[in-house]
């Protein structure tokens, strides 16, 4: 089940990879709201642009990332909340050895923004 899990998580990736690279050209905006798709565009950026120099840590922080997308569109805004902490927490973890510190502050930043945005009534 993780495998398939994992298989499925990999496939919503490479799916939204082609949005993500469409509404970046049409929009020309890289971190802008505090969405988990602008989160994604983010995070995608971020590693084009080499602030995030290792590939395994960047598809680890999309994959978790499309994973709270994931939870919010089954309506899990709990689960999404966790999954984001989970962000944070590697986010934090890899500041300062794969991920530029400012660009890895700017992303716990985000994150919390969209969890305060989920939790907001």
């Amino acid at each position: 089940s993780q495998v398939r899990y994992f298989l499925l998580a990999l496939v919503w990736l490479a799916l939204s990879l082609s949005f993500v690279s469409t509404a970046h050209a049409s929009d020309g905006m890289h971190c802008d709201g505090n969405t988990v798709q602008s989160l994604y565009h983010c995070v995608h950026h971020a590693a084009e642009m080499g602030h995030i120099s290792n590939a395994g840590v960047a598809n680890s922080l999309l994959v978790k990332v499309a994973a709270a997308d994931d939870a919010l569109a089954r309506q899990r805004t709990n689960a999404a909340v966790r999954v984001l902490e989970a962000f944070i927490n590697e986010v934090e973890a890899q500041a300062g050895i794969h991920i530029d510190v400012m660009h890895a502050e700017h992303m716990v930043m985000h994150a919390e923004s969209i969890i305060d945005a989920l939790l907001s009534p």
